[in-house]
């Protein structure tokens, strides 16, 4: 009885055969370009310091744009990703004890330098925009000689950047006033040696050497050698329109370390080939790249501050990101001094490539894989007799979660799974059966508690143990081979290891140690999210979870907590199906309300006081956004499960769900309308929709397609590979489309900087100037 009413429920529109990208059955009605915008970031001021920039990149070259007044000029601060020092220190530890991680001496990003373009009249002020689906900043400097038009953009699938200007500047008898372009090198000294001059002399750092400026065949350089061998260098060449009164500049860094002297030939070869190129088809192929990028995913929600947010992400996350390039650091492809240059283990790498799942972007964290792939054992031997080594097991669950959202048993097999038992391997001599007969943990850290203290026994190690061997369980599984002789232990370890320390706020640091002063990290809430092994439909567990979370951001007063602290509450809440919570922490985040970190008016985040830019937390509130439309844990696609009691109408269109599925739907008041999914891999797919309830008649089901689950709205699909799925409730037919919600005049615009609300200050780390 209980199948015949579940086929009641649903009528199954649309049955397909076909190609997975092909025969997702929504039909888009999003016209993108008006759609984004309306998010355009737009500076009613000249922006006048990094913390207010417009910025564009293509995933390894990017610019920062912005006004240096006290020096009339506009900066174009260069950055590229790959641009670091290469000096090691002796025993490749890290002040923070994290292998891998940039020292004053190990691998830290370095400041290339900026454009500077000099209009001929004092600046006055000017506007810009950040336009999100062309990926380009365009502006107007209004000086008291006239205005200049400018047009910047990297170009995706070139490594050169572009500046375009019109000038209408007049000299007082009305003759042409010309701007001109200095190239201000930056300093080669690493950025942690500039914060902390003193930590410099004691470990006797020696600065790299002052760049040297030439010419190549009518192109400019700016070479910078490196004492650890080989060099950087920056090339630029303006080319002049006929009229004199417009140029199109061409910047180009190279960096084709080890080898020596190469660099400036490959930056000049950069120059040569776009400058040479019709302009248009520069632009045309760009364009091309970011159009066709954005449709890969849709959402609109009814909150126009956090729609605007999460779609600057997206774009903030492709100018970062790309095929083969490097790995994201806290920076991306931008610079500015600070105390953290390069890639941080304990939760800024992880957090930074979340968008990439369920946000259907699998393609921008492919050079995640890639650089632990290339550089896995150096960061095995490196972590696994650390006392972080909890933070490289969390590493991996990005490295799980890039190839379970795509469907790809033969890659976790293949790849995954032999690091996993690696890292597995570092747990093992840590583990001592107490007097009960159950595993404890030994002494290890959890992130950032208390001065990196360690703990026996710490939540955040014990989560990410019983992840891996469940993982690795899973995988074994779905080998297609004999189970591997080593799962009988993995499941005895299981079985024995303690429970998670616990006291009468919640989930503890450690055994011997509560959560008794205000502590930005979530380590010891990963349980819950991202690994889940706390599961959020055990009444146990939420409870648990719930009062932990409590307590974490309200001990204190908050006032340690930071921005992910905000953005991990979010998904925490979220995944206990506490939409109003979870809301309200995205909009704390956004608002200020953040503690001891600043959200900035282009939607970087920086923290210390704003001196240290971090780009992971900004995309983990993207990722956070995502939790309340669709959620993919304990083997179900989870549709609408954290919305917020205020959002009646809500839609999403092919966004990502674990084990290769594409899923879509809309809400409208208050109730789904239609759920679409497309098998990319073939594999099982439950499903649990909150508000579907029993319906008088289903057609065009197919024979056992359908069966019912546990609770009310779940059922279990049989949906080959390459096969898509339209269902609807009840009587309901038809078919499907998806459109943005509509926003009121005064949301639209919301991010930069707004008439009388610059920054109060200048907001960074004093910058070493070149020695003469």
């Amino acid at each position: 009885m209980k199948a015949l009413l579940l086929a009641a429920l649903f009528v199954v529109c649309a049955h397909f055969n076909k190609s997975a990208a092909s025969e997702h059955p929504v039909e888009s009605l999003v016209n993108w370009e008006d759609f984004l915008s309306r998010h355009d970031p737009l500076w009613e001021q000249l922006p006048r310091q990094w913390n207010e920039g417009a910025f564009v990149g293509n995933g390894q070259l990017g610019m920062m744009v912005y006004a240096t007044l006290k020096d009339n000029r506009i900066d174009f601060h260069l950055g590229r990703q790959d641009v670091t020092d290469h000096r090691k220190a002796p025993d490749r530890k890290t002040s923070m004890g994290v292998p891998g991680a940039s020292v004053l001496w190990d691998h830290p990003r370095l400041d290339i330098g900026r454009m500077a373009l000099r209009p001929a009249g004092r600046i006055q002020d000017g506007t810009m925009r950040m336009h999100l689906w062309n990926a380009e900043i365009t502006g107007s400097v209004v000086t008291d000689l006239g205005e200049l038009k400018i047009r910047a953009y990297t170009p995706r699938d070139r490594m050169v950047q572009i500046i375009e200007v019109v000038s209408s500047e007049k000299t007082p008898d009305g003759k042409p006033a010309l701007w001109k372009w200095d190239f201000l090198p930056g300093n080669p000294m690493s950025p942690r040696a500039q914060v902390f001059p003193d930590q410099a002399k004691k470990s006797n750092y020696v600065t790299n050497p002052n760049p040297v400026a030439g010419e190549t065949a009518g192109v400019k350089t700016c070479v910078q050698p490196l004492l650890a061998g080989g060099d950087y260098a920056t090339a630029w060449q303006e080319k002049k329109r006929a009229d004199a009164h417009a140029s199109t500049l061409f910047i180009a860094t190279a960096n084709e370390i080890p080898a020596a002297g190469a660099s400036a030939a490959a930056a000049v070869k950069e120059v040569k080939e776009a400058a040479e190129l019709p302009a248009v088809d520069v632009l045309t192929a760009h364009r091309g790249w970011w159009h066709a990028f954005y449709p890969e995913s849709f959402l609109t929600i009814p909150d126009a501050r956090l729609e605007a947010f999460y779609w600057i992400q997206i774009y903030k996350f492709a100018s970062a990101s790309r095929e083969g390039g490097p790995a994201v650091d806290l920076f991306g492809p931008w610079f500015r001094v600070s105390q953290w240059p390069g890639i941080w283990w304990n939760l800024n790498i992880q957090l930074t490539y979340w968008p990439a799942y369920a946000g259907n972007r699998l393609a921008l964290g492919t050079n995640y894989l890639d650089v632990v792939d290339r550089h896995f054992d150096d960061l095995l031997k490196g972590f696994i007799q650390a006392p972080t080594l909890g933070d490289f097991a969390w590493a991996m669950h990005n490295y799980w979660w890039q190839l379970r959202f795509a469907g790809d048993w033969k890659g976790v097999n293949d790849r995954w799974l032999p690091k996993a038992k690696a890292v597995l391997a570092g747990y093992l001599p840590r583990l001592r059966k107490n007097p009960e007969g159950r595993l404890e943990l030994t002494e290890m850290g959890s992130p950032e508690y208390n001065g990196f203290k360690t703990y026996p026994n710490t939540n955040y190690n014990l989560h990410l143990l019983r992840w891996l061997l469940n993982a690795l369980l899973e995988a074994d599984a779905r080998s297609g081979k004999p189970a591997d002789p080593a799962a009988a232990e993995w499941k005895r370890i299981l079985g024995e290891l303690i429970p998670c320390p616990a006291d009468e706020n919640g989930l503890r640091i450690a055994s011997n140690q509560p959560i008794d002063m205000s502590h930005r990290h979530f380590s010891h809430l990963l349980g819950l999210y991202p690994l889940y092994q706390l599961d959020p439909d055990s009444a146990a567990d939420r409870e648990l979870v719930v009062k932990s979370v409590l307590h974490w951001h309200r001990i204190g007063g908050g006032k340690a907590l930071a921005g992910y602290s905000y953005t991990g509450g979010a998904s925490l809440y979220a995944s206990l199906g506490m939409g109003n919570e979870a809301h309200g922490m995205l909009r704390d985040f956004l608002t200020g309300n953040i503690g001891i970190s600043e959200l900035l008016p282009n939607t970087m985040y920086v923290e210390s006081g704003g001196r240290n830019p971090v780009i992971e937390t900004p995309l983990s509130g993207a990722s956070a956004t995502m939790d309340l439309l669709l959620q993919s844990w304990g083997g179900k696609i989870r549709i609408f499960p954290a919305m917020p009691a205020a959002w009646k109408d809500a839609a999403f269109d092919k966004l990502r769900a674990m084990d290769g599925f594409v899923v879509s739907a809309i809400r409208k008041n208050g109730n789904t309308q239609w759920v679409a999914i497309t098998s990319e891999a073939g594999e099982p797919c439950r499903i649990h929709v909150p508000d579907w309830r029993m319906a008088p008649r289903a057609e065009g089901t197919r024979k056992h397609q359908l069966r019912p689950g546990k609770r009310p709205g779940e059922f279990e699909i049989d949906l080959r590979k390459g096969e898509s799925v339209l269902l609807f409730p009840g009587r309901a037919t038809g078919g499907a489309s998806v459109q943005a919600l509509p926003i009121a005049p005064g949301d639209r615009n919301l991010y930069g900087v707004k008439k009388g609300r610059h920054l109060k200050k200048t907001q960074a780390w004093p910058e070493v100037p070149l020695p003469d």
